[in-house]
């Protein structure tokens, strides 16, 4: 197996919008991804040489998920277990909302294909990636390069958006971790909300579709606020405060994580003097922050 391979995957901002319609078929969870510039997942494969070991291995050991995922798509293409180590080479933290799991399990997925089927084409490797990430977890679709609309618990992809939204995120990570999967397998699903959720979906879609930057924040700051009484923020408090004193366009929240950010835009006069700003007010309340750039494939 060739071994300069590489594959690489974007970590997420939480997600501008995560909740369920309902339908004939019942609850339908989507969410909407806020993929991240700086932050990504690279998988490569390393020969053991001279280990005289005949088996898969993963470096850092404790990315189960995707060594699983490497595991079972070689399975299903027939080939046995290499001799190798996937190294995982990522800056994205884990268990804090980032799609830490899901970057890893997608970029080792693609390069089991590509390394095992270097010919493969492009959309059928990315559909089998996706074959084998929908057995191991819930997940965000990350094989597009900007926003996309995606069904939550099978990662199929809904709509990929091409935008100029021009987003910064302010963001915070409130500490602790939350452990998704265990996370997901409650189910207070409510009809009430699955109509203000359908409203929002048509309201997003909208907004991206037209790059409206301000509208599309607005639906973040509606979501957060709809999933504050399943997972609470504690600073939604302060960066309301904030956004209304610097005029932040919204708040964009891990859904099922420990994040929060202010959102603002390029497209905004002082952009780098409200961001700026932003960061001194969230200083002076406790909170270290950190700046990240929405990823936006472009039209």
């Amino acid at each position: 197996m060739p071994a300069e391979i590489v594959t690489a995957v974007h970590g997420t901002f939480g997600e501008i919008l995560q909740g369920y319609t309902f339908g004939a078929h019942g609850f339908e969870h989507f969410l909407f991804t806020a993929p991240i510039e700086e932050l990504k997942s690279q998988a490569r494969l390393c020969p053991q040489e001279g280990t005289g070991k005949k088996r898969l291995g993963i470096t850092p050991d404790d990315r189960v998920k995707a060594l699983s995922a490497f595991e079972l798509l070689s399975a299903e293409l027939g080939h046995g277990a290499p001799d190798c180590t996937i190294e995982i080479d990522s800056n994205i933290p884990v268990a804090k909302g980032y799609a830490s799991s899901t970057a890893d399990i997608l970029a080792t997925a693609q390069l089991c294909i590509r390394s095992l089927h270097p010919q493969t084409p492009e959309p059928v490797v990315r559909a089998l990636a996706l074959s084998v990430a929908r057995k191991l977890e819930y997940g965000d679709y990350l094989l597009h390069p900007g926003v996309a609309a995606c069904a939550q618990r099978t990662h199929r992809l809904l709509h990929a958006y091409r935008t100029d939204l021009r987003w910064t995120i302010v963001g915070i990570d409130e500490g602790g971790w939350v452990r998704t999967e265990e996370f997901h397998q409650e189910r207070p699903d409510d009809p009430g909300k699955a109509r203000v959720y359908a409203q929002l979906f048509a309201q997003l879609d909208t907004a991206l579709r037209a790059d409206d930057y301000a509208a599309a924040a607005e639906v973040a700051s509606r979501s957060a606020e709809l999933h504050n009484d399943r997972l609470p923020k504690k600073s939604l408090e302060d960066l309301r405060r904030i956004q209304q004193d610097l005029g932040a366009l919204g708040v964009c929240v891990a859904h099922s994580g420990t994040l929060a950010g202010l959102i603002f835009s390029r497209h905004q006069p002082d952009h780098d003097l409200r961001v700026r700003e932003c960061r001194a007010q969230l200083s002076a309340c406790g909170y270290s922050s950190e700046t990240f750039t929405l990823k936006e494939a472009q039209r």
